[in-house]
């Protein structure tokens, strides 16, 4: 029944317990009794030992014949027989202390020593008195057991003696085989009453250890369920601590915040508005309460469309964010970012809404400075990426003019110390004798020498020739040089933003041509690799020519840094996917790991002289053609690499650059002129 009930178990498994811990408790407090009758027996034991001495010193050799007074063999016994009798007791008490065994143990001792002392007296029916003292003694154990282990010693100790030694037990001479029965009979009476008292009485201490034991557990279970109720009470209170503190904190948040926050029922009607709602809107508690939340701070430059989307939300119970011009209490536009959450109720459906408003013109007018900054930026960027494209190409034609300086100066020599001058001094002398040349070539010696004269005139002028040719067809190839430097500039120049199919070869050779220069005084080794079938790209070929040369710069400055003994520069182009890579890598300085992140950030450089332009505008000019410009480098010593990815088709990025750039109407444009913030 009880278990239909789900009582059952428990009351079983409490009755299991309660037992259990009875069990416990009492084998717990009998050990103790035990203990404490044990140290009663061992000085029992000593007592009876010491009494048997003096009985058998002074009693017992009258006793035995009567008329003489001498010492006994009797009181050996008593000496070493009852020595060995409480010695051993002593010893198994406190070997085995709480050991059932034990008080069998001591009852067979107890019984030899009532045996011993009525041998003593000469079997004297008063010493016989003390088999019954001792089995009241042995009752104090409340084990009637031991009471049986007792009655059956004594009844064997007067069966033997009485048989065979009647004098010792009975104090008779004649033998009685039967008055041994009488004896035990006696000893039987006393056990029958003794054996059931020590019952009651342990089961009495039982019921005691039980009761306490039920105590123990009714106090326990009170304990507990006090403990449960208290911690369930704790709970509560801190529970009700914690609900309180955060009531209080979202006060403070909704009293101090700088955000505006209301609340508004399912039509959006306000029902509470904090105080910043005060501050940033200028309305007042009391003059919005019950109005429609939106419906007063909406004007001329409001988008109607934010609105329509708004009030749908609203309708279909959903949250909504977004930002837009609002207006304050004196009629002063502002831009406000609103995030609305509606607020189930225990239904699942919608009692409330919950509106937190902000303030954010401020970030808008940054924002929009932040635009026009970056376009700045952009454009400086471009302006002094272009500047060092140009510095470069004048660099490589500065060198060119030192050329043209130096075979210049060379034919200025050969003309300043040319052999004309002695060719036209062999002419004056030959006009000087015109008439009688053939006499003055005979006889004059100046005449003899005048045809290896000329002979040798002719072959300076042979030579003078050679070098000057030479000095000229290197002028010439200097000229030409600079008018294909200042033609790549051209090119750039004029096809700035302008989209067209170009060859990777001419691109590659086109950079070469602006650095050729640099590259040849500095016996900079060029490796070219161009993909078969080359690749064709359509694309802004300024921008890549922009690029390309800044990077063929930056790899000649590095090579130069790290001034290595075979300086080397690798331009390769190929053809993946949909894109043309164009690669220019060199084995110089190299990159810090630390810094590859940071290279084409604004103003960062590793050069000693640099500004830090040249490969930031070269990563945003490939940004404006669909590209991106990556580098990798291994670190100090292990040389760079820069990638150049660029669309095939790059038109259809630069239709979506042209679209996304802001112009410069809309740059310049107030957030309050144009009715939305995007």
């Amino acid at each position: 029944m009880f278990d239909a009930f789900g009582f059952g178990a428990a009351a079983v498994t409490d009755s299991a317990r309660t037992i259990e811990s009875t069990d416990t408790l009492f084998r717990k407090r009998y050990k103790k009794e035990c203990l404490r009758v044990n140290k009663f027996i061992q000085w029992l034991m000593v007592a009876q030992w010491l009494t048997g001495i003096a009985f058998a010193a002074l009693y017992s050799p009258l006793t035995w014949i009567g008329n003489e007074f001498e010492p006994h063999v009797h009181l050996r016994a008593s000496v070493f027989i009852g020595g060995a009798l409480s010695g051993f007791a002593i010893l198994w008490l406190r070997t085995y202390p709480t050991a059932a065994h034990t008080r069998h143990v001591v009852a067979i001792t107890q019984m030899l020593w009532s045996a011993l002392l009525i041998h003593l007296s000469g079997g004297r029916i008063e010493t016989h008195f003390h088999v019954f003292a001792s089995l009241a003694i042995l009752s104090i154990y409340r084990d009637w057991t031991i009471l049986i282990t007792a009655t059956a010693v004594i009844a064997v100790d007067h069966f033997v003696r009485g048989v065979f030694y009647p004098l010792s037990a009975f104090g008779i001479v004649t033998e009685s085989p039967y008055r041994w029965i009488e004896h035990a009979l006696w000893v039987l009476f006393e056990v029958a009453f003794l054996a059931p008292g020590c019952r009651r009485l342990r089961n009495e201490f039982r019921e005691l250890c039980a009761r306490q034991t039920e105590i123990v557990e009714a106090k326990r279970s009170v304990d507990i369920k006090v403990e449960e109720r208290t911690k369930d009470l704790v709970k509560a209170n801190l529970l009700l601590a914690i609900k309180t503190a955060e009531a209080e904190k979202m006060a403070l948040v909704a009293k101090y915040t700088d955000n505006a926050v209301a609340i508004s029922d399912g039509d959006a009607n306000v029902e509470w508005v904090n105080e910043g709602f005060t501050r940033i809107t200028g309305f007042e508690p009391d003059e919005i309460i019950g109005a429609p939340e939106f419906g007063f701070q909406f004007g001329e430059m409001t988008c109607p469309q934010t609105l329509a989307d708004m009030r749908g939300a609203i309708d279909d119970k959903q949250a909504f964010n977004a930002e837009f011009i609002s207006y304050r209490k004196d009629g002063t536009p502002y831009w406000m970012a609103i995030e609305l959450r509606p607020i189930p109720g225990n239904d699942g459906t919608t009692e409330r809404f919950i509106s937190i408003q902000s303030d954010i013109t401020d970030r808008v007018e940054a924002e929009r400075q932040n635009r026009l900054l970056q376009q700045e930026i952009v454009d400086a960027s471009r302006q002094a990426g272009m500047a060092e494209v140009a510095t470069g190409v004048l660099h490589n034609v500065g060198n060119i003019l030192n050329s043209v300086n130096v075979s210049a100066s060379v034919i200025r020599k050969q003309f300043e110390n040319s052999a004309l001058e002695n060719l036209e001094k062999a002419t004056d002398l030959i006009s000087e004798y015109e008439s009688s040349l053939a006499e003055f070539i005979e006889h004059d010696d100046r005449g003899k020498n005048l045809p290896k004269y000329l002979v040798l005139v002719a072959q300076s002028l042979r030579n003078e020739r050679v070098s000057v040719g030479r000095e000229i067809g290197d002028l010439t190839k200097n000229i030409e040089h600079i008018k294909e430097i200042i033609a790549v500039q051209q090119t750039m120049a004029k096809t700035s933003g302008l989209q067209q199919e170009l060859h990777a070869s001419e691109i590659i050779r086109d950079v070469l041509t602006a650095n050729k220069e640099s590259l040849t005084n500095h016996a900079i080794e060029v490796i070219e690799e161009v993909e078969t079938p080359e690749p064709t790209l359509i694309s802004d070929k300024h921008r890549i020519l922009q690029i390309l040369i800044n990077l063929v710069c930056n790899a000649k400055d590095a090579l130069l840094e790290a001034d290595v003994p075979r300086p080397r520069i690798l331009l390769r182009t190929w053809t993946q996917r949909e894109d043309v890579y164009f690669e220019v890598t060199d084995n110089g300085i190299g990159i810090r790991t630390d810094d590859i992140n940071k290279i084409f950030q604004h103003g960062f450089t590793t050069k000693a002289h640099g500004h830090g332009f040249g490969l930031h505008s070269s990563a945003n000019a490939a940004t404006e053609i669909g590209g991106r410009l990556s580098a990798t480098s291994e670190g100090i010593g292990k040389g760079a690499r820069f990638v150049l990815r660029v669309p095939v088709d790059g038109r259809d990025s630069a239709e979506k650059h042209d679209r996304d750039a802001p112009s410069a109407s809309d740059r310049d444009l107030s957030p309050f002129d144009s009715g939305e913030y995007a």
